[in-house]
C-alpha cells in the first residue's frame, strides 16, 4: 500500500475514534434520535418569587434583587415526566459573572424543592445540562424555576446584582446532539471560580450535586493514546519516528489545553473586573464581600487598642469559617480560635470575644467550653461580645 494511501486511512481512522470517543463521553447511545422532543418556556411564563421583574415580549426582565439580595423566578411545567425529558438548556443576555445560577425544581405533590448549581449562561448561546444523573430528576415534575445570589467571597453581596433578562428554558429528550451540547457545556461554560485552583486539572464544579463528565485533560491523554496507535498499526512507524509523532501530539495537546487555561484565566480577570473595576485600589479593603465581619474586626480592634500586644485574644463563633475570617480581618490581634479551654486553665486578663453566640455569661460566670470562668464583661453588643477572665476556671 502506497503511502499517501496509509496516510489518508489513518486520517480517516482517527477522525472516526475520535468521534466515536466525544460521543462515548458524551453518553451516547446508538438507540437515540438524533434530535429528541422539547418543551420550551419562555421567560415571560416564569413569574418572580424575590426580586423584582416584568415581562419584556416573550422574556423576562429581572430588575432587582430581594432584600436578601437574590432573586427566584418560577413557572408551572405540568405533566412533565422527569425521566423523559433529562436535558435542560437555557438562556440568559446580560447575567452578571457576581451572581451564581442555580436550578430549582418541585416534583408533583412535594411540598419540598430541589436545587443545584448551574453554570453560568453565556452570551451567545444555550447552555445544556444533563440532569438524568441529579437522584431527584425523577417522578413528575410540576415547577421549576431559577434562583440566583452573589457568588461567595468575591463581592459585597449588596453590589453583586446587575440587571439581566431570562429568555427561555427548554427541556429536552435524549438525543445525539442533545448528549454532545451537555458536554460542550460541561467543558467550556464557566462556574463560579473563587473554590477553585486555576491551576487545577480538575474537576471545576462547586460541590454541587450536578453530574460531570470525563475532563479535557483526561479525555485528550485518551485521544492522544489512540492516535499513538493507530500510529503503529496503520502507518507502521517504529522507533524513532514514532516517538516523534508522539512528542508531537504531546506538544499540540498541551499548547491545547494551556489555551483552555489561559481562556478560563481571561473570565476570572474579567470577573474581577466585574466586582472591582470601579473601586479605587485604596478603597478595596472596605468593599470586601464579608463586610459585616470586616466592621465587626474593626470595632474590636478599637475596643482592645489599649491592651498590650501580647495579650491573649480567644475568638469563638457559631462557624469555624467566620472565626477564621474575623481573626483574619482583626489582624494584627493575637487570636486564638476558642475550640476548648487549655489544660492548664486560662490566666487572667484573657480576653474572651463570642461573635454570634448565645449568651453564656450569668452572676459574673462566663461559660466556655464546658466550664465556667470568673469574667466581667467588656462589651456586649448585637453582636459582639467581649469579655476579659478574672482569675482560674472553677
Amino acid at each position: 500500500m502506497s503511502r499517501p494511501m496509509r496516510i489518508a486511512i489513518f486520517g480517516a481512522s482517527l477522525l472516526a475514534v475520535w468521534l466515536i470517543l466525544i460521543l462515548l463521553v458524551a453518553g451516547v447511545r446508538w438507540n437515540m434520535p438524533l434530535h429528541g422532543e422539547h418543551r420550551v418556556f419562555h421567560g415571560s411564563r416564569f413569574q418572580q418569587v424575590f426580586g423584582e421583574a416584568e415581562p419584556n415580549g416573550q422574556d423576562l426582565r429581572v430588575d432587582a434583587a430581594g432584600a436578601d439580595f437574590s432573586a427566584l423566578q418560577t413557572a408551572q411545567v405540568p405533566d412533565l415526566d422527569a425521566q423523559h425529558f433529562p436535558i435542560l438548556s437555557y438562556r440568559f443576555d446580560d447575567f452578571p459573572r457576581t451572581l451564581e445560577l442555580s436550578l430549582v425544581f418541585r416534583r408533583a405533590g412535594s411540598k419540598d424543592v430541589e436545587s443545584i448549581s448551574l453554570p453560568r449562561p453565556t452570551a451567545d448561546g444555550a447552555v445544556s445540562v444533563d440532569l438524568s444523573g441529579v437522584a431527584a430528576w425523577h417522578g413528575e415534575i410540576s415547577e421549576i424555576g431559577f434562583a440566583q445570589f452573589p457568588v461567595a467571597q468575591l463581592v459585597p453581596p449588596q453590589q453583586a446584582f446587575r440587571p439581566f433578562t431570562l429568555r427561555s428554558a427548554t427541556l429536552r429528550s435524549a438525543s445525539w446532539f442533545g448528549q454532545v451540547d451537555t458536554l460542550l457545556s460541561a467543558w467550556f461554560a464557566h462556574t463560579p471560580w473563587q473554590l477553585v485552583s486555576i491551576s487545577a486539572l480538575g474537576p471545576s464544579e462547586i460541590g454541587d450535586s450536578t453530574p460531570h463528565p470525563l475532563r479535557p485533560p483526561l479525555v485528550a491523554a485518551i485521544a492522544l493514546a489512540l492516535a499513538a496507535v493507530l500510529a503503529w498499526v496503520v502507518l507502521g512507524l517504529r522507533g524513532r519516528a514514532w516517538r516523534r509523532l508522539l512528542a508531537i501530539g504531546v506538544g499540540v495537546a498541551w499548547l491545547a489545553l494551556d489555551l483552555c487555561w489561559l481562556r478560563d484565566l481571561d473570565y476570572k480577570r474579567r470577573t474581577d473586573q466585574d466586582a472591582w473595576g470601579n473601586i479605587a485600589l485604596a478603597q478595596r479593603q472596605q468593599h470586601v464581600a464579608d463586610g459585616d465581619l470586616s466592621a465587626a474586626a474593626l470595632e474590636l480592634k478599637k475596643i482592645l487598642r489599649d491592651e498590650p500586644p501580647d495579650r491573649h485574644v480567644l475568638l469563638g463563633s457559631l462557624s469555624p469559617f467566620v472565626s477564621i475570617r474575623l481573626a483574619y480581618h482583626a489582624a494584627p490581634l493575637n487570636i486564638g480560635l476558642a475550640v476548648a479551654p487549655p489544660a492548664g486553665g486560662l490566666p487572667a486578663g484573657t480576653i474572651i470575644v463570642r461573635y454570634d453566640m448565645p449568651a453564656a455569661f450569668n452572676n459574673g460566670m462566663l461559660g466556655f467550653g464546658g466550664q465556667q470562668f470568673p469574667a466581667e464583661p467588656v462589651e456586649e453588643g448585637e453582636h459582639l461580645a467581649i469579655y476579659r477572665v478574672l482569675g482560674a476556671m472553677r
